[in-house]
């Protein structure tokens, strides 16, 4: 080849590849960044992402963000993407638990299944996302359709050997000390902690209302009633029977007053009842996920020097282990209207926020359940029609005990050859399956710089660890060379 030619090709090259390269981004810039909105679908896996924009038939704006795939796996695991499309069994062991997750994306560092922030024996006690912003002097906070304490808003700031800890994890998160209002003496699940962290969270909604063995209990429930209002404490608001909870709370919030706010909501299970595909279910005393970020934005942007926040939508993960994907659906739904109404919060000229002083991520902690198209179908096989209809064709087949959706005309409860399915669900557990990450903002490039591994289906990849990376760069002193970065489009398969 001519070296005209060669020129040519790689001014070619050059042109088709500079397409994907944003503005550089400069060690000034990353510095500017005065909020982070960290998003976690707990067991959101790419299928029921799927599913869901099969549903309701519209591809949420977020999903056309800058985006790559996720390893999620604990200290001691790895993923392979060979096996993970070779044997469909692979990812149904060495998963995560929501515990390890978290402290991986909110640390940097993996650890055991159920160490909530501590290193994997336990020797070290790790440093939080929550508490590297109070460090730069920005607030944080944290809500969630699960109770307060579960793994992952406990892990925002808490530290602990055990994430059954709930009352020590709840205590430490809403006042520093893991033991303000108990001890490992008159209760187990106050043991585990290491040490106070001060300051706690300016903002703590969830479920917990209705107390139990785990997560809350009266003396944390008491605490926040007495203290309600005085200076410093908690403004507290939670579930009122016959009061519609989301109004309540985004009122209570509206009160330039408040700087600190709780809330206790949810159900017998401790999470909020279930909102259905349709929208049905969801019981009015408590609010939506939106309400609850709506409200926590509200009072966070009071701070001048702004915040970091965690939105969960925690019980997308409870219903997957159900296998019943009419409340997976309804759970995602309630997720992606959370993300919208961030989106809103970052574009409204009201506040000073914009997408050149904000970063938004949206991810997940693992995938659960294992859905699929039909029972051991691999994960890249598109889905049947997600419909009412279909929804109604979910229920167990009879060989394996795993629910699934088809035509079953004989009754039988099995799937036979020529029955039309719709999907399966192939596990009642998390998976070690890739997840997806959505980034949009001041710093949504630097993801590249630590997406350097390639699944043969997903393509480009990086590590749950990686997200805390590039959020401690944007919160912390850098001065790394002027960075270059592409993104690829959406890929689902």
């Amino acid at each position: 080849m001519s070296r005209f030619r060669q020129l040519l090709l790689f001014l070619a090259i050059f042109l088709l590849i500079s397409q994907y390269y944003p503005a550089p981004v400069t060690a000034s810039q990353l510095n500017q960044v005065k909020y982070v909105i960290l998003l976690i679908g707990d067991g959101y896996g790419a299928n029921l992402l799927e599913a869901a924009n099969r549903y309701t038939n519209t591809i949420p704006a977020y999903q056309s963000w800058r985006n790559y795939w996720v390893t999620t796996y604990p200290e001691g695991g790895s993923y392979d993407p060979s096996q993970a499309w070779e044997n469909f069994m692979y990812v149904n062991q060495g998963y995560t638990d929501s515990a390890a997750a978290a402290t991986a994306i909110f640390t940097g560092v993996k650890t055991l299944n159920g160490r909530i922030n501590v290193s994997a024996d336990g020797s070290l006690r790790l440093t939080t996302l929550a508490e590297e912003a109070h460090i730069a002097g920005l607030s944080a906070g944290a809500v969630t359709s699960v109770p307060i304490s579960h793994a992952t808003p406990g892990a925002w700031l808490s530290h602990n050997d055990n994430r059954s800890n709930g009352y020590a994890i709840a205590d430490e998160a809403l006042w520093g000390n893991p033991n303000t209002t108990g001890t490992p003496t008159t209760d187990s699940h106050y043991g585990g902690s290491h040490g106070n962290t001060n300051p706690p969270l300016e903002v703590l909604i969830g479920g917990g209302y209705y107390l139990n063995a785990f997560y809350v209990n009266a003396a944390i429930r008491d605490r926040l009633i007495l203290e309600n209002d005085q200076p410093g404490a908690f403004t507290f608001v939670e579930r009122q029977t016959g009061v519609d909870g989301g109004s309540n709370l985004v009122d209570i919030a509206n009160n330039s007053q408040v700087t600190r706010l709780a809330g206790l909501f949810g159900g017998i299970s401790g999470d909020l009842e279930y909102r259905l595909a349709d929208g049905s279910g969801a019981n009015p005393e408590n609010p939506s996920l939106a309400q609850m970020a709506e409200a926590a934005l509200k009072v966070l942007e009071r701070d001048p020097d702004g915040f970091v926040l965690m939105i969960e939508g925690g019980a997308i993960d409870h219903a997957a282990h159900g296998n019943n994907l009419d409340q997976a659906l309804g759970e995602v739904i309630d997720f992606n209207h959370a993300i919208q109404t961030v989106i809103e919060w970052v574009e409204d000229p009201g506040n000073d926020s914009t997408w050149n002083n904000t970063l938004v991520i949206v991810t997940a902690d693992h995938e659960t359940g294992y859905l699929t198209a039909s029972p051991g179908a691999f994960p890249n096989q598109p889905l049947g029609a997600v419909t009412p209809y279909t929804l109604t064709l979910e229920k167990t087949q009879q060989d394996n005990g795993r629910r699934a959706s088809w035509v079953d005309n004989d009754s039988d409860n099995l799937i036979d050859d020529g029955e039309p399915v719709y999907w399966a669900w192939n596990s009642s557990n998390h998976t070690n399956s890739l997840v997806r990450l959505f980034t949009k903002g001041l710093g949504e490039t630097e993801f590249f710089r630590y997406a350097q591994n390639w699944d043969p289906v997903r393509g480009l990849y990086l590590d749950n660890t990686d997200i805390y990376k590039v959020v401690h760069t944007v919160l912390s002193e850098f001065t790394p060379l002027v960075i270059y970065t592409y993104s690829l489009p959406v890929v689902f398969r």
